[in-house]
């Protein structure tokens, strides 16, 4: 999915909501710099392209930030996402934010993953957090046999979900990034951790 397979008032929010972070960028540093120029391939359409795996779900953004991907997909998902962020003076613009741009079914958790108590939720995501064995680790208090993880890996991202199997038993499948060639979205469902033999 791209800015143009969104309904225009869909793209709007988007757009507001990159008018937003770039204020906000010259407060806090919720982006690198040096994405600046390819914001919307960088930021929208890599948070985008989780879409068609997250839609009308229950979803669980760890480490938000600047919204990435969990405020983009809040604007074109009306079922609770919840934006889990630990650093004090991010959540405050992801609560901002939300509330700037209409978002009521979007709450912002102010702390680590591992201290956030809801029922499982049906969709988690994560970028830039951590490797897959520590992901699954940290959020599988959040997930059941219908969770599905949605995780968008660099280009190590086969020989991060290697090292996960070893721990980590499921249903995993590797789908190629649109905004990066080499780099892939681990896609995960049924994931539990093996037993010990």
């Amino acid at each position: 999915m791209t800015l143009d397979d969104v309904p225009r008032e869909t793209s709007v929010l988007i757009e507001r909501l990159k008018g937003l972070v770039l204020a906000e960028s010259a407060r806090q540093n919720l982006i690198s710099a040096s994405t600046i120029e390819s914001f919307d391939q960088r930021h929208i359409v890599d948070s985008l392209q989780l879409a068609s795996f997250a839609l009308e779900r229950s979803l669980l953004d760890i480490g938000s930030g600047g919204g990435f991907p969990g405020l983009v997909l809040a604007c074109i998902n009306t079922s609770p996402v919840h934006l889990v962020e630990p650093r004090a003076k991010r959540a405050a613009f992801l609560h901002d934010a939300a509330t700037e741009l209409g978002l009521g079914h979007v709450r912002v958790h102010a702390s680590k993953v591992e201290r956030v108590e809801l029922a499982p939720v049906r969709t988690i995501t994560a970028r830039a957090v951590a490797n897959l064995d520590a992901l699954f680790a940290m959020a599988q208090h959040l997930s059941d046999e219908n969770t599905r993880w949605v995780l968008p890996k660099g280009r190590g991202a086969a020989s991060e979900l290697e090292v996960a199997r070893r721990t980590w038993q499921g249903d995993f499948r590797l789908v190629p990034s649109v905004t990066d060639a080499e780099a892939a979205i681990v896609i995960a469902e049924g994931v539990r951790r093996r037993r010990a033999r």
